[in-house]
């Protein structure tokens, strides 16, 4: 006996025509039955909403946000703008460092939370960013020298005199080049960076 199928996921009803008594007939209609079924239930329906791609660099305009202090220790918010006309989303740590001169970096250590903010769950959400929407991830650092000395001096301040931020989206390669810290708050050490977050605190 042959039994065809044809794969036509379909709203209308099907019915099987079985033999008087023919078990075997029986069984492979409801095989048959279910293979369609399990067919229509994978096929997704026309027009459905699709998950939107991660955010590249072009997508993302990188600025800064609000600066804190407090017992010695400085933040500064990094904000991700969805400047593409599409949305698109963010998940993670960017990749954050202080440009020196002679080309040498000090790079940030990825953290959950520091002193100043950050956010404690157990892994970063992913962020979906419609176009003209903001995210910010927080940068934290100490501003005074490592050995307690009162003038700050490359030897023991490992941002000083610095001359930019690098600052690069998730799971990107293109940087940003945005100004440094200002003397008065060097990164000196102890420079974290926290997860990306939804909203424009870094929290």
């Amino acid at each position: 006996m042959v039994v065809r199928i044809f794969a036509e996921c379909r709203a209308r009803t099907r019915k099987a025509v079985l033999s008087r008594g023919n078990v075997l007939a029986s069984v492979v209609a409801t095989a048959a039955a279910a293979v369609l079924a399990a067919g229509c239930a994978t096929t997704p329906a026309v027009g459905a909403a699709s998950s939107p791609p991660e955010c590249t660099a072009a997508d993302l305009t990188v600025t800064t946000g609000v600066t804190e202090a407090a017992a010695g220790h400085s933040s500064l918010v990094l904000l991700f703008t969805n400047s593409s006309g599409a949305p698109c989303f963010t998940k993670g740590y960017p990749g954050v460092a202080v440009r020196l001169p002679g080309g040498r970096v000090y790079n940030a250590v990825r953290t959950t939370t520091g002193y100043l903010g950050g956010d404690a769950a157990p892994s970063p959400a992913r962020i979906q960013l419609a176009p003209g929407v903001t995210a910010a991830a927080l940068i934290e650092w100490l501003h005074f020298p490592q050995d307690g000395s009162a003038s700050v001096t490359a030897a023991d301040c490992a941002g000083a005199g610095a001359v930019g931020l690098l600052v690069t989206a998730p799971d990107q390669a293109t940087s940003t080049l945005l100004a440094p810290p200002g003397p008065l708050s060097p990164v000196c050490w102890g420079f974290e960076v926290h997860p990306i977050g939804a909203g424009s605190a870094g929290e």
